[in-house]
C-alpha cells in the first residue's frame, strides 16, 4: 500500500464515530525538528568518528585483498602459459581471483551497511523524544490523530483544509527548540523559519 492512501486509511479506521462529530486532525514536519535539535548535531559528530573509522577499516581490508589479488593475478598469467595447466586448473585459479575481486567490492558495502545500521540506532533516542513530545500535545489538545508530513518518502497529503492543523513548531516548543534556528550545520544566514508544507487548500 502506497503512502498516499495513508491519511484515507487513517480516517476509514475512525470508523462511523468520526461521522458522528469532528475528528480533530494535525500533522508534524518531523524531520524539520530532527535538523534543529542539539540531539542530531551529536549524533552527526558521532556519524562522522564512525565514517573515519570504518573508512580506514575499509582502506586497510582493501589494500591488503588488492595486495593478494595482484599476487594471484601475475600468478594465473605465469600458469596461463605453463604447458601442464589444464582448463580445470585455469577455472579454479579465475574463481579464486573472482572471489577476491567479490571481497574488495563487499569491504566497501559491508563499511557502507555499517555506518546505515549505526545511524538508525543513534537517531532512534531522538525520534523517541519526538514521538513523546508528539503524544503529550496530542492529549493536551485533544487531537484524535496526527500524521507525518512525508512517509517512505512520499508526501502524505494529497490535499488539506485549514482545519488540519500544523504542529511543527508546537512541538519544538515542548522540547525546547528555537523554530527560527539554523538547521544543523546550515549557516544562520541561509536559515529560513518553520513553515507548513505548501499544498492547495
Amino acid at each position: 500500500m502506497t503512502s498516499r492512501f495513508l491519511p484515507l486509511l487513517a480516517f476509514a479506521l475512525m470508523g462511523s464515530a468520526a461521522i458522528a462529530q469532528p475528528v480533530k486532525v494535525g500533522f508534524v514536519d518531523t524531520d524539520q525538528i530532527v535538523i534543529r535539535m542539539q540531539a542530531f548535531a551529536d549524533v552527526q559528530q558521532q556519524l562522522q568518528q564512525q565514517q573515519q573509522a570504518v573508512g580506514t577499516r575499509v582502506r586497510v581490508i582493501q589494500d591488503s585483498l588488492q595486495q593478494v589479488l595482484r599476487t594471484r593475478v601475475e600468478e594465473y598469467q605465469t600458469f596461463d602459459q605453463s604447458p601442464i595447466a589444464t582448463d580445470e586448473a585455469r577455472f579454479q585459479r579465475q574463481q579464486e581471483i573472482v572471489q577476491l575481486q567479490g571481497q574488495v567490492e563487499q569491504a566497501e558495502v559491508q563499511g557502507l551497511q555499517y555506518l546505515s545500521y549505526t545511524e538508525a540506532r543513534l537517531l532512534q533516542p531522538v525520534l523517541n523524544q519526538i514521538d513523546e513530545a508528539i503524544r503529550a500535545e496530542a492529549e493536551s489538545g485533544g487531537y484524535d490523530l496526527i500524521l507525518p508530513t512525508v512517509a517512505n518518502n512520499a508526501p502524505v497529503f494529497l490535499y488539506r483544509s485549514e482545519r488540519v492543523e500544523d504542529l511543527t513548531v508546537p512541538i519544538m516548543t515542548r522540547l525546547g527548540v528555537d523554530p527560527n534556528m539554523a538547521p544543523i550545520g546550515t549557516p544562520s544566514a541561509q536559515a529560513a523559519p518553520v513553515e507548513a508544507p505548501s499544498i492547495g487548500n
